[in-house]
């Protein structure tokens, strides 16, 4: 048995949490060993599916056992966040797993590795940067159409817009301004739900959404340092504008604050849930399916993406299409590689 000052086992309270912060030496930010703080986030949020859980943890431990070289212990807990996030280290990450090097299993005819295997390491990567205060890594933009594009998608989405904002009906709006904002950012349906009141700007007649930067950037946006803004298309602008009149009315009628989330419900659900809460992807996905049914009636001949998620594909593949990236830029590292003859 261990003498009484060395024992292990945590106080009587804390559910083993304080043990691995003390044993490692714990401290905030971007100082804190990897191995002190991983389990404790991964553990601590209660919103994080089980799924997101595993594949968070996979991403890092990958990332952590590539820096160090070796899957020992020993070597991978000497590295800290700081360590990890440094940016030639992510880039010698990404290019691994572009080339398929980082691959356990290696199917006949496909040495590289998927680009959303791709983002989704580089997702859990931010996502540990944001959780210890640290700067984040640039987001790895996968640009690839999962499914043949119809080429007049776009149109048919600018047509869908025009109609539904001549109808005057609460959903219809809420669609067509749905539309205009993934025209200019090309977001997906939880994207979309996430968006806030807050990154909807004016300027010099315009309306234009402020996103996270990408490499490599759409060529419409205007690209910052850590922010690019996505310009709402012309077409796009009234009926955003409705919307965001429509919205304010709804809100205020709740009785706590406004959630400030762009897109919020128009009627009561989910037991007590009032209308003006903040929409869910689902709720989103059913209300493209309605609206679009209206606005096919309404123009004969329209054929809208059919769901949500394919409409935010055709946007990313024939609208939103990625500047070439300079020779000399880091952006050279975020391109998906090319499968090796």
């Amino acid at each position: 048995m261990l003498p009484r000052t060395h024992r292990t086992t945590p106080k009587p309270g804390n559910n083993g949490r304080d043990f691995g912060a003390c044993y490692y030496g714990f401290v905030n930010g971007s100082e804190s060993r990897v191995l002190s703080v991983l389990p404790d986030l991964l553990a601590g949020e209660s919103r994080m599916s089980e799924a997101t859980r595993r594949q968070r943890e996979w991403a890092v431990m990958g990332a952590l056992e590539f820096l160090a070289g070796s899957s020992t212990m020993r070597a991978m807990a000497r590295i800290s966040v700081a360590d990890l996030m440094d940016p030639d280290a992510v880039d010698a990450y990404v290019r691994a797993s572009q080339s398929g090097t980082l691959r356990v299993r290696r199917p006949t005819g496909k040495a590289s590795e998927s680009p959303r295997s791709t983002a989704a390491r580089v997702s859990a990567l931010r996502w540990l940067a944001r959780a210890t205060g640290t700067r984040q890594p640039p987001p790895f933009a996968d640009w690839t159409p999962l499914a043949p594009i119809p080429d007049d998608a776009p149109a048919a989405l600018r047509t869908a817009c025009q109609a539904l904002t001549t109808m005057n009906n609460f959903y219809a709006t809420r669609t067509a301004a749905t539309i205009a904002v993934l025209y200019a950012t090309g977001a997906s349906g939880y994207g979309l739900c996430t968006l806030r009141t807050e990154q909807i700007v004016s300027e010099h007649g315009r309306r234009l959404i402020r996103m996270p930067a990408q490499d490599p950037a759409p060529h419409r946006w205007e690209p910052g340092d850590d922010t690019a803004l996505a310009p709402v298309p012309a077409w796009g602008t009234a009926a955003l504008d409705d919307w965001l009149v429509l919205r304010a009315g709804t809100v205020a009628c709740l009785q706590g604050s406004d959630p400030r989330t762009l897109l919020v419900s128009g009627r009561a659900n989910a037991g007590p849930r009032p209308p003006g809460m903040p929409l869910q992807p689902r709720g989103l996905g059913r209300s493209w399916a309605r609206s679009r049914y209206v606005a096919e009636t309404a123009v004969p001949g329209l054929a809208m993406p059919f769901t949500l998620e394919a409409a935010c594909r055709a946007v990313r593949a024939l609208v939103l299409t990625p500047e070439p990236p300079l020779p000399a830029s880091r952006s050279s590292a975020a391109q998906p590689a090319a499968v090796p003859a």
